[in-house]
């Protein structure tokens, strides 16, 4: 039995569970936490940040339990899922566009008043295209958000709409329009604080040792306080969907994520969308607070999402297409 046979016998979908919006909502209750937005895989970085700065979100991954043993007394590590999944990546499909379709959400507030107070789920769908002759596109649409504590927002008298800033948006219980931005000039893809071409992601080294040296490089380039070893599991993981990487790339972050140290599975989880998968979490110096957590398909190598300390990131779409750009319509 190969590696990904046993990842599926060992974690088969989990059945669906009533109670998964309860605990994202949960999460979302918690302190919000800050990422730096639009590095790994951004395009046209500072009129990306510009155009979105408000919407970025985060939110959270639906717990997991505890992996069980196979049949045959064995357990399946996390290495050994990250290793399965390296073999099972695949060319990516010909295309004329690089596209990237993500969900976001992330709790706001507080808003009411006299004690009724709550927060609002604000998701959020960004989406973008980089052609190979290097023209950009970046869409984006503000879902319908909705309050977190129900009967708060019932005393605060239900109100449908709510002030973001002094710029005069607001959030609002209708979703918004999409809309889509052509952007001016060759455009790069940022691996970490590294600008890249395609050409430049295309010829990332397919050795696991030579692409951690890449990428400590790229993370070098940025001034983030801290280790630059704490930002390597989310500069490796970037590559599996956020940038056009090769297979043979993808399957060497793969395999570069599975030497790095405290790699664990968490067994069975679900995305914020229901969908199953396996968690993978990295944890740092022995910190037992994952820095990254991955929710991988087993029977494709694809990441559905991907939740470190700036957040949940849901994947939806990832990979090349001939489908024109356009202004994201839904989810």
């Amino acid at each position: 039995m190969d590696e990904l046979a046993k990842v599926r016998e060992l974690y088969a979908p989990p059945a669906r569970d009533p109670f998964v919006k309860a605990r994202v909502e949960a999460r979302l209750r918690g302190p919000v936490r800050r990422r730096r937005p639009w590095r790994a895989g951004a395009i046209g970085l500072a009129a990306a940040a510009a155009a979105t700065a408000v919407f970025l979100g985060q939110g959270g991954l639906t717990p997991s339990p505890s992996p069980t043993a196979l049949s045959g007394g064995t357990s399946l590590s996390g290495t050994s899922i990250l290793l399965a999944a390296a073999a099972k990546a695949e060319a990516a499909p010909e295309g004329a566009y690089w596209h990237l379709k993500q969900l976001s959400v992330r709790p706001v507030g507080p808003y009411g008043k006299n004690g009724n107070t709550y927060q609002l789920e604000t998701p959020y769908l960004w989406e973008q295209w980089v052609a190979k002759d290097g023209r950009g596109w970046l869409g984006r649409r503000q879902l319908a958000v909705r309050p977190l504590d129900m009967e708060a927002w019932r005393r605060d008298g239900s109100p449908t709409e709510w002030k973001i800033g002094p710029d005069g948006g607001v959030f609002s219980t209708s979703p918004g329009e999409g809309t889509l931005i052509p952007l001016k000039g060759e455009q790069k893809l940022y691996w970490s604080a590294m600008p890249m071409t395609l050409k430049e992601i295309a010829a990332l080294p397919a050795d696991p040792e030579a692409l951690k040296k890449r990428a400590l490089e790229a993370i070098r380039r940025d001034n983030a306080v801290g280790p630059v070893e704490e930002s390597l599991p989310r500069t490796l993981a970037s590559l599996l969907y956020e940038l056009p990487a090769s297979p043979q790339v993808r399957s060497a972050a793969y395999r570069a994520l599975a030497t790095l140290p405290a790699v664990r599975v968490e067994g069975p989880a679900t995305d914020p969308r229901g969908r199953p998968g396996i968690a993978v979490t990295f944890l740092i110096q022995g910190d037992r607070t994952p820095r990254i957590r991955l929710i991988i398909d087993p029977d494709t190598s694809k990441v559905l999402a991907d939740d470190g300390a700036g957040g949940v990131n849901v994947v939806l779409e990832s990979g090349w297409t001939d489908t024109e750009p356009s202004p994201p319509s839904a989810e």
